[in-house]
């Protein structure tokens, strides 16, 4: 059986990373996670874990999954087109978002076939 421990210094440095993405203080991220500022420098920071509803609610917050939070298992949040697509699903509508993705297979679709003919 694998183990699995978590780093809470560098889930905390991932946490923190999300909520500088955002340009979110602390006072404000925590406001909008429900939890207090102490509690988040004290999570941010490695020092306290967080419960799973706090994981829980910085994953639905940050579109990140909790295997990122967790292990740090996804796309760098830093990544520009990771970036881009999380504003972009802040603006609009999951059936304007899911319009899109679909015209954008499309897209990808018809250009592949330009390609291999």
């Amino acid at each position: 059986m694998d183990t699995y421990t978590v780093d809470l210094e560098s889930m905390g440095k991932r946490i923190r990373e999300l909520r500088n993405t955002q340009n979110k203080t602390q006072e404000v991220f925590a406001d909008m996670i429900h939890i207090s500022s102490s509690y988040l420098a004290l999570i941010e920071q490695g020092k306290r874990t967080a419960s799973l509803d706090v994981v829980a609610q910085i994953a639905y917050t940050c579109h990140v999954s909790v295997d990122y939070l967790l292990f740090g298992k996804q796309e760098s949040p830093s990544s520009e087109n990771y970036k881009f697509f999380n504003i972009l699903c802040r603006q609009y509508s999951d059936t304007e978002i899911k319009r899109a993705l679909k015209l954008f297979a499309f897209y990808l679709q018809l250009d592949k076939e330009k390609e291999y003919p």
